[in-house]
């Protein structure tokens, strides 16, 4: 009997949650369902129940998504699985679980009233290879899904959805076959078959071999029932055979398996159809099979499970059936701006703007009224530069260039977010390790090349030799992860997956170290208290820097040799700066981290099949991580965290008095993750820097409960020169990004997830304020700049920043920038030392606060009723330093 639909419900929730220490957008159109699922054998005509149970599941978000994005699927009421696999999205080994809860894109809907051409189908279901859509019997011809009693006559044949007549390169026909084609968003039918000898789609690999996994899950259910998965939602920009878009529907569809009910001796078929006693008596118990695994234990190589409970036979009937149907609605891809094709302004610049700008284009370039923008991702030290020579119009930054632009350039916030230390990490269990803890010193160790990453070096290079090999064998890093694995056999446990670029990320990841008393005391040459020091080549380097230069240069010879590695044999060039192997964009380090995709570059390809040619000889990347062996540190911002549901680790933000050097645990010390209460307390700690017209976060100063990662990005305009149309168009974007543009939420033209609103709730009020003044002289194109702390004053023209040469400020106040310097104060309030807020005297023309009061203090002066002014002994003491792209290329390679 087929079962039926106990309860469906779709919530909305518009309130604020913090899920995981993320920083979490309002849930959108978050769906629920319920259904009774149930295994039911007919045993000489008469129906036996083996198990009936109610299945539910929600979904955190249906509604908003893009390309590549994770959404939360969890349930309750399934059979406990066994068999585990690691790797769930394995499609040569997760689908012979046994009792998975399969999760499937498929394109379509269900329900009364689609029409016909976009019904839901098996055939419109995307999976990675052939073996997770064909079936062959060998041993007999009743294989369990012929004795499926739900499956109608037609789906009971001894070749279902076989070619005819078959193709001489489908070889190996077997005593029955089932075939599941799947059909394209364009109608192209991939046949797939034995070896997918019919074709697979572009987007799939019969060998599991792309470089992005299949998002076809075989998730697993604990022993009470309950389970939970990230699914990883394809659009038409990554899957066109789906073609998933705003305007091709599609759905996920949730599994449970529960086992086929079987009929079995075959009396609901035809009398000239049924099995011999003997066929029946072979085939019977492989259909009413119960599991070869007990519930949670791991799969063993060698010993399938029982294919009448796995997942392989998703699109059986008996499991089909039991099928809940979530409706996905994708967003309009910013591309969608192209297709309109109206003309816009540009915006260059800052990649943690990324998400936020992909989710607002829309809303521009769909809405006559607005003057479309375009945001081209590049590093703010580069936007910066184009800006202040005249080839770009307008920069999304989080600093200002040393010595201002040259010309009336107003800096505008238009949105808060930060950078992340994303983690894909396997605990000691070989489970997904949810949380994990940094201290600024650790990031310091990964991003100068201290560990030897290998054996070799440890042993050779003297001046690592006494450090340990990677992070997992660092007592540091240990006592603050106890769960955390102790080995992996990638070099990506040695680093930090950094850009190669010049960004304001980096900029203000350094600034994070440097401000850090036991961090910056390492970089200058004091071993940390069990005996690890800094590779000398980054000894006393001064920070914070835009960009991160790779310096050592040792060679490990003895490992550089023939049939050891071929390549840097032939080649030979720095090792360390190949086990670093940084990325040109933040988006590129997201991809990496959310496939475990480990970029060191030691792989060692030879094209020749000479023996000693090494001809075309290349290194390349590690790869994938084997998921339940995974370790990758990285670099990104929280937009893309949130996105892609990247664990995003906890950074140390103060160290009590009297806490231990030499600890064991993380006691006495405080960990702050990127929520937003957290992000709030960074808001509250921007100080407004009138000499170089920016807010700027002074790290020196931050206080435990401030997220260290915290960022305002900013729209850098230009307030005289700009053409009527430009102005306008310009000026428009900032009265939205005040507004409109901060109201949180997935859908396009809302606030995405990883970014908090810039609202007098949040304590930004005045940032907000700020921005529509600043829209207001961009508008005018009178060469006027607002000042920051004013209510309509305005400063003269070419602002100067008072930073130093190269370098860029607004990041933050730093303690120590070189060797010789004193770290600065760690304080514990969310306001810079020394700073007082108070008093008569307004801000007007060239007069300067003595110390830049925080933005809560601004807008508590402003509350009151009173003008602002700020004083104090605390000095201003800017970011030096930082590099921008005047640097030369990385020193990577040395070419031989």
């Amino acid at each position: 009997m087929r079962s039926r639909a106990l309860a469906l419900s779709v919530a909305v929730a518009m309130t604020w949650v913090v899920l995981a220490g993320f920083i979490v957008a309002p849930a959108s159109a978050a769906f629920s369902s319920s259904k009774t699922i149930s295994r039911t054998h007919l045993v000489d005509g008469k129906d036996v129940v083996v198990e009936q149970r109610s299945f539910a599941v929600t979904v955190d978000q249906t509604t908003g998504l893009r390309d590549r994005q994770s959404i939360n699927v969890s349930w309750k009421g399934a059979h406990p699985s066994g068999g585990i696999v690691a790797d769930a999205n394995s499609s040569l080994a997760a689908n012979q679980e046994e009792y998975p809860v399969v999760l499937l894109q498929c394109r379509g809907l269900e329900g009364a009233g689609v029409a016909a051409a976009q019904l839901l189908k098996r055939e419109t279901c995307f999976t990675q290879t052939s073996s997770e859509r064909f079936s062959a019997g060998f041993g007999s011809a009743y294989p369990v899904w012929r004795l499926d009693r739900n499956a109608p006559l037609a789906e009971r044949q001894q070749y279902v959805g076989a070619p005819s007549p078959r193709p001489a390169s489908c070889s190996g026909k077997g005593l029955a076959e089932r075939w599941l084609p799947m059909v394209a968003s364009d109608g192209t039918v991939y046949g797939g078959g034995p070896a997918a000898c019919l074709g697979l789609p572009p987007e799939a690999s019969e060998l599991g071999s792309l470089s992005l996994p299949g998002n076809t899950t075989y998730a697993t259910t604990s022993t009470a029932g309950t389970g939970a998965a990230r699914f990883n939602v394809r659009t038409a920009e990554n899957n066109a055979s789906l073609g998933c878009s705003s305007t091709v529907p599609c759905s996920l569809v949730v599994v449970p398996v529960v086992g086929i009910s079987c009929d079995t001796t075959g009396v609901l078929l035809p009398a000239d159809q049924r099995p011999s006693k003997a066929d029946a008596d072979f085939a019977g118990p492989d259909c009413t099979a119960t599991g070869q695994y007990a519930p949670g234990a791991p799969f063993q190589g060698g010993r399938p499970g029982d294919r009448a409970v796995t997942g392989a036979l998703w699109w059986s009937e008996s499991n089909w059936r039991n099928r809940i149907v979530v409706p996905l609605r994708i967003a309009a891809s910013s591309s969608v701006c192209d297709i309109v094709g109206r003309l816009g302004v540009d915006f260059y610049g800052s990649e943690v703007m990324a998400p936020a700008a992909q989710q607002w284009a829309p809303s521009f370039c769909l809405d006559g009224q607005r003057t479309p923008f375009k945001h081209v991702q590049t590093g703010e030290p580069q936007a910066r530069n184009l800006l202040k020579v005249g080839t770009i119009s307008a920069a999304l930054v989080s600093g200002a260039p040393s010595g201002g632009y040259g010309k009336p350039v107003v800096t505008a916030p238009v949105a808060l977010s930060g950078f992340a230390i994303g983690f894909a990490v396997d605990d000691v269990d070989q489970r997904d390790l949810p949380q994990l803890t940094l201290t600024p010193r650790l990031l310091a160790k990964l991003l100068t090349e201290s560990y030897p990453s290998i054996s070799i070096i440890k042993h050779d290079y003297v001046a690592l030799s006494g450090n340990p090999l990677t992070i997992l064998a660092d007592p540091e890093f240990i006592a603050l992860n106890p769960q955390a694995p102790k080995h992996v056999g990638s070099a990506a446990a040695a680093t930090l997956l950094n850009l190669s670029s010049g960004s304001d990320a980096v900029g203000a990841m350094t600034a994070y170290v440097n401000a850090d008393k036991e961090a910056r005391a390492w970089l200058d040459g004091a071993a940390d208290p069990w005996g690890m020091k800094v590779n000398p080549n980054y000894k006393a380097i001064t920070l914070p820097v835009d960009q991160w230069e790779l310096r050592d240069t040792f060679e490990p010879l003895s490992y550089y040799k023939p049939g050891t590695n071929d390549c840097l044999a032939a080649a030979p060039v720095p090792y360390l700066p190949l086990v670093a192997a940084p990325l040109g964009r933040l988006s590129q380090i997201a991809l990496a981290m959310q496939y475990s995709l480990a970029n060191p570059q030691l792989g060692c390809i030879l094209p020749s099949v000479i023996p000693g040619n090494t001809d075309g000889a290349k290194l390349v990347a590690e790869g994938r991580q084997t998921p339940g062996f995974r370790f990758m540190l990285g670099l990104l911002s929280l937009g893309d965290a949130e996105r892609y549901q990247v664990h995003t680790a906890a950074l140390q933000t103060a160290v009590n008095t009297g806490a231990p050097a030499l600890f064991t645990n993380a006691a006495g010390r405080t960990f702050t993750r990127p929520t937003a209460t957290a992000l709030r307390a960074g808001a509250a700690a921007l100080v407004a820097d009138e000499a170089s017209g920016t807010y700027r976060l002074p790290y020196g100063s931050l206080g435990a409960a401030a997220y260290p990662g915290t960022m305002l990005v900013s729209a850098a305009v230009p307030t005289s020169g700009l053409s009527k149309a430009d102005a306008a168009g310009f000026a428009g974007f900032l009265r939205f990004a005040a507004a409109q543009g901060q109201v949180a939420g997935p859908g396009n033209g809302q606030l995405p997830a990883g970014f908090l609103p810039m609202t007098a709730a949040n304590g930004m009020g005045a940032l907000a304020a700020y921005t529509r003044r600043a829209a207001d002289a961009v508008s005018a194109q009178s060469g006027q700049v607002p000042t920051l702390l004013g209510s309509g004053n305005v400063a003269p023209v070419g602002r100067s920043s008072g930073g130093s040469a190269g370098g860029a400020t607004g990041l933050g106040a730093v303690g120590s920038a070189g060797p010789g310097s004193t770290p600065g104060a760690t304080g514990t309030s969310g306001a810079p030392v020394g700073v007082s807020v108070g008093g008569t005297a307004s801000v007007t023309g060239t007069r300067r606060p003595a110390v830049p009061p925080s933005v809560a203090a601004v807008a508590s002066a402003r509350t009151r009723g009173a003008s602002t002014s700020a004083g104090g002994l605390l000095p201003l003491l800017l970011i030096l330093g930082v590099v921008g792209s005047v640097l030369g290329p990385l020193r990577l390679l040395r070419a031989r």
